[in-house]
């Protein structure tokens, strides 16, 4: 009766994350399947309310979902309790999702406090965002993925091309950013000279001098064009510069040590291809230094994170 229905009825997939204190949003409007129509939001929490109560009164099949991006989650290439324990992952304190090869794991605190927080949605789907990945994945062998926003980096290594041998999650922390930049005397934007000593406590790869060189371009190509009536944009842009940047040396830092930890701990077959799915805007100078520190051409490829999250509801609907 309910695939009868499908033919007929519209339904509304909302799909949404938070990246700092925006909700990022996509209304996608199907019918039997079809896409009629896409639209595309960012709201504060307040907003998204008002929004999400607007589209249960337009349209009863409303379906809320989004994505889990805490740090104590995972994958494991098997769905037994004797292959969690011979890593060492407690049982008592996970969810484990058993899927068709592999499972997903995440911490019960972790997912706990995550659904309270959200409660005030009504989500109809939770997904892991490892499944953001394992949507997009090719059947490569020994194959490194990794999917970047300016929220989180995930990785997967996929060793036969089916199932992940190995995950990781690292997280991208606002605050620290901000207290760097901080500068009470706006009218003296000049005063971000020392952007070097930001540098200087991030200086762990050894291609840093390519990325600064791109950060102190922009900086200087801001200052360069100020009429003396833009200064807080201007400060906000140079404050987006030293974020992207200061994210994109972090996740090639994670990026080298998630690898060695997988040769050291997981699997001694060497890495392939290299995959890097790539929500919001990357540098190319990013990717090079990706490539030059683990030694691995990259292929990267531009995904829309709302839309899977949408076309893995979807799915669930049509079960």
């Amino acid at each position: 009766m309910f695939k009868l229905m499908q033919f007929f009825v519209k339904e509304t997939l909302v799909s949404f994350y938070q990246e700092h204190e925006v909700y990022k949003v996509q209304k996608r409007i199907v019918k039997n399947n079809k896409t009629l129509s896409e639209e595309y939001f960012e709201f504060s929490e307040e907003e998204f309310l008002s929004f999400i109560k607007s589209c249960f009164i337009e349209n009863t099949q409303t379906y809320i979902s989004t994505i889990i991006d805490t740090f104590n989650q995972g994958c494991v290439d098997s769905c037994t309790h004797s292959k969690y324990k011979e890593l060492g992952i407690n049982l008592d304190n996970i969810k484990i999702l058993c899927l068709k090869d592999y499972s997903i794991f995440i911490g019960l605190y972790e997912l706990n406090n995550f659904q309270k927080k959200l409660n005030k949605f009504k989500i109809d789907f939770v997904f892991s965002p490892y499944l953001l990945i394992d949507l997009n994945k090719k059947k490569t062998p020994n194959s490194l993925y990794v999917l970047y926003s300016n929220s989180f980096v995930i990785l997967l290594i996929y060793e036969d091309g089916i199932k992940p041998k190995y995950s990781n999650i690292y997280q991208f922390k606002l605050e620290e950013t901000n207290d760097i930049i901080q500068n009470e005397d706006e009218e003296d934007i000049e005063d971000i000279e020392d952007i070097d000593d930001l540098v200087e406590d991030i200086e762990e790869i050894d291609d840093i001098e390519n990325l600064e060189d791109t950060l102190d371009d922009s900086i200087d190509e801001t200052l360069a064009e100020d009429d003396g009536d833009n200064i807080d944009l201007e400060h906000t842009n140079i404050q987006d510069d030293i974020t992207s940047v200061k994210n994109e040396i972090e996740a090639i830092e994670f990026i080298k040590n998630s690898i060695k930890d997988y040769y050291e701990s997981y699997s001694d077959n060497f890495l392939e291809n290299g995959y890097l799915l790539y929500n919001d805007d990357i540098s190319n100078k990013f990717v090079e230094s990706i490539q030059n520190e683990i030694l691995l051409d990259i292929s990267k490829e531009k995904v829309d994170i709302l839309s899977i999250i949408n076309d893995l509801a979807l799915k669930e609907i049509d079960v």
